[in-house]
């Protein structure tokens, strides 16, 4: 908490200090530019500038890439600045692929001050607790970090993570995954507002957001679609699983909803409102091809013994594997039948949601030693 505040602190000051923002320099026209990539070229007749064979040599670009970040030092005579800002970054940790994945990404960085510009930005970072190691990575997992004014986005968008993510490793294994420093404090805070106004307690936010921290990642007006998806679902924020409703429909587009819902519902032979009670129930099983929804939907009222009010009330077993273990288990059981092993009454529809142990002691171990083959249909494994 007091990360957050601190973050908070950081960004009202930052709010209220920053001068009104002024439009962006006027860029090369296209005659310009295409004019100066011509002259930086390798393949051009005027012999490239040294900053080419600089890319590739020190830098670890290609000769395409550096061909195309050449025009951004036309004015240099020397290599002074790029090598005072390659040396800073080695000092730091930087291992020569990290270096690669900052330049590629940010050339103009080694036109920086190393005073004024990349030291304090390494101190900083330093100064909140994380590691040599994982402040050279932080950079080059995201190099545009390094364009930040330490105080008005560098450490609040980094202290926001560390206290929502709870530890340093977390941060990192995030960074690797997504650019999660590319968005401000105020929206990740935004909605974060929105999603606690409409009741949802602190811990389940944290919870599912700390699972997929793009959640709130978004513009706002994606998130606000985003929350209309999940009230057209019919599920209220009260619920458990209004968070993992949000969860699932952030990653099954508006596209793709529509047609795993019909699959569904033509398969199983249900209402809207029984597939919304579905969806209520286990989100989830959305995130599953179309095609592999019907499938399981016909396996189980066909092989199973479920009717469509059973999978509208379980829809969990929609989130269970085909071929791994509903029609294995199916199997077995018609095997130990077919064989005339007197396994007492059994129920299908509960034998597809008894664990992986359960299972196995109960109709593979008992019954190995009169049916053998039972080992190969259905193998004992973890799960």
């Amino acid at each position: 908490m007091a990360l957050r505040r601190l973050a908070g602190r950081i960004l009202l000051h930052r709010v209220a200090s920053l001068p009104p923002p002024r439009p962006p320099p006027a860029f090369l026209s296209s005659e310009s530019r295409g004019h100066l990539l011509l002259r930086f070229s390798t393949s051009s007749s005027t012999p490239p500038h040294f900053m080419v064979q600089y890319l590739v040599s020190s830098c670890g670009l290609s000769p395409a890439e550096a061909a195309e970040a050449a025009p951004r030092f036309a004015h240099l005579d020397s290599a002074s600045r790029p090598d005072a800002a390659l040396a800073f970054l080695r000092s730091q940790g930087l291992s020569r692929a990290q270096v690669r994945a900052v330049v590629s990404c940010k050339p103009k960085l080694l036109l920086s001050d190393v005073e004024a510009t990349l030291r304090p930005k390494f101190r900083a970072v330093r100064a909140v607790g994380l590691s040599r190691a994982d402040v050279a990575r932080l950079f080059a997992l995201y190099p545009p970090a390094l364009t930040f004014g330490v105080h008005t986005n560098l450490l609040p968008r980094i202290l926001f993570w560390l206290d929502f993510l709870g530890s340093a490793k977390l941060l990192m294994k995030w960074l690797n995954k997504t650019w999660l420093l590319m968005y401000s404090v105020d929206i990740l805070l935004r909605n974060l507002f929105t999603l606690r106004a409409l009741g949802i307690p602190d811990s389940r936010i944290t919870t599912t957001v700390r699972l997929q921290p793009t959640l709130i990642m978004q513009s706002a007006a994606k998130f606000q679609r985003l929350v209309g998806r999940v009230e057209a679902c019919a599920v209220p924020p009260s619920s458990g699983m209004y968070m993992w409703a949000f969860f699932t429909l952030h990653n099954v587009s508006e596209s793709a909803f529509p047609a795993k819902k019909a699959a569904v519902m033509g398969a199983a032979g249900c209402t809207e409102e029984e597939f919304d009670a579905m969806f209520r129930r286990a989100p989830c099983f959305m995130f599953l091809p179309a095609e592999l929804l019907q499938r399981k939907v016909e396996f189980l009222l066909a092989t199973a013994g479920c009717d469509t009010k059973y999978i509208v009330n379980n829809p969990v077993l929609l989130t269970l594997s085909l071929s791994k273990r509903m029609v294995p288990r199916c199997r077995v059981i018609e095997t130990l039948r077919s064989r005339g092993v007197d396994i007492g009454k059994t129920n299908l529809r509960s034998i597809m949601r008894w664990s992986e142990a359960k299972f196995v002691e109960r109709y593979i171990l008992r019954y190995k030693q009169e049916v053998p083959e039972l080992l190969e249909l259905y193998p004992p494994r973890h799960g």
